[in-house]
């Protein structure tokens, strides 16, 4: 198995920033199956210590008539710090921070590509804030939301 790491292109919404960015993050991709990527998504997300477990949903958004699929990364515990440029955007009172990487057609993960996708990735997040129970309501998430 000869397995490779690549950097892409992801939005990371930072409890230490007001504004969600433009971060790379590393995928961990098998020669023999280029078409499926791991993300390694905890080398992004702060406090480990505090928790070290990581969700991820599948997320459909239609944005100006185009369907978008994302896959976000997050963790969940009332002790985080509190996500500030969600709250800018609008969305709820999340904890910690949230790791947001594009799906495509013919790999699972890809990078993202233009300033549309990022507002169309900016409003998955808002609704899926408020599509998500508040923190202590729900131990389990689903793996896909359609917000189509």
């Amino acid at each position: 198995m000869q397995v490779s790491i690549k950097g892409i292109r992801a939005r990371l919404y930072s409890t230490h920033s007001l504004v969600p960015r433009a971060i790379t993050v590393h995928v961990q991709q098998d020669s023999r199956q280029p078409a499926s990527r791991f993300v390694l998504a905890s080398h992004h997300l702060s406090n480990p210590q505090l928790q070290s477990h990581v969700h991820d949903i599948v997320l459909t958004i239609r944005y100006r008539g185009v369907i978008f699929n994302f896959l976000v990364f997050f963790k969940r515990h009332k002790f985080l710090p509190l996500n500030r440029s969600i709250q800018n955007l609008g969305g709820r009172e999340v904890h910690g921070d949230v790791l947001l990487v594009a799906c495509g057609k013919r790999v699972s993960i890809r990078n993202l590509r233009s300033g549309l996708e990022d507002r169309a990735a900016d409003r998955a997040i808002k609704l899926l804030t408020e599509a998500l129970d508040p923190i202590g309501t729900r131990h389990s998430f689903p793996e896909t939301i359609s917000l189509v």
